[in-house]
């Protein structure tokens, strides 16, 4: 196949592609942001492309593949925000920014793979540290000092970035803009 364009394949197939985006997200900024995720994969894939298959072909499969981890992506988000609202780490928040989402991801970071996995498996999870220690093979006192160290890691993370009370003013900031548009409209 000829060296492909990609501003031809953009202008040909970006219909395409936002009606397999529309079919995976609601949202029309989740659509925005993953149709806009492909298009860079596409990019970034151009080279690869051998023309074994239709292009169309590729772009549902490159398409459908972008959209799964997205997807992915966006559940590992909500279960850590799950998880440290579990904490009392922060407080319940209906949207937040996505730098706030990064945020949130920033102290999962700082722990080594044995805390980050029992910190998962026992609060997203809710396994009994009793089953984690068994299916990790650790004794149960190293879950739980894995799990006290990652959860006070987290904690002092958070602090440092003044997360906890940017997301708490957050709230009351929200809050108070709903009730005052409910009082209004009521």
């Amino acid at each position: 196949m000829d060296q492909l364009d990609f501003t031809e394949i953009y202008s040909q197939h970006k219909e395409f592609v936002w009606r397999l985006v529309s079919r995976f997200v609601v949202t029309k900024e989740d659509r925005e942001d993953l149709f806009q995720e492909v298009f860079i994969r596409i990019y970034r894939a151009l080279g690869k492309f051998k023309g074994q298959s239709k292009l169309e072909t590729w772009l549902y499969r490159l398409t459908t593949n972008t959209a799964i981890n997205y997807l992915n992506k966006q559940k590992r988000i909500r279960r850590v925000k799950e998880l440290l609202e579990k904490m009392r780490i922060i407080s319940s928040v209906e949207d937040k920014e996505p730098e706030i989402e990064g945020s949130l991801l920033r102290p999962l970071e700082k722990l080594n793979s044995k805390q980050k996995m029992i910190l998962l498996l026992a609060e997203v999870e809710e396994l009994p540290l009793a089953q984690i220690a068994e299916n990790m093979n650790i004794p149960i006192g190293t879950v739980k000092s894995n799990l006290n160290r990652a959860k006070e890691i987290m904690r002092k993370s958070l602090n440092e970035e003044d997360l906890s009370s940017d997301l708490s003013a957050e709230v009351r900031r929200t809050k108070e803009e709903v009730s005052t548009k409910e009082e209004k409209n009521g």
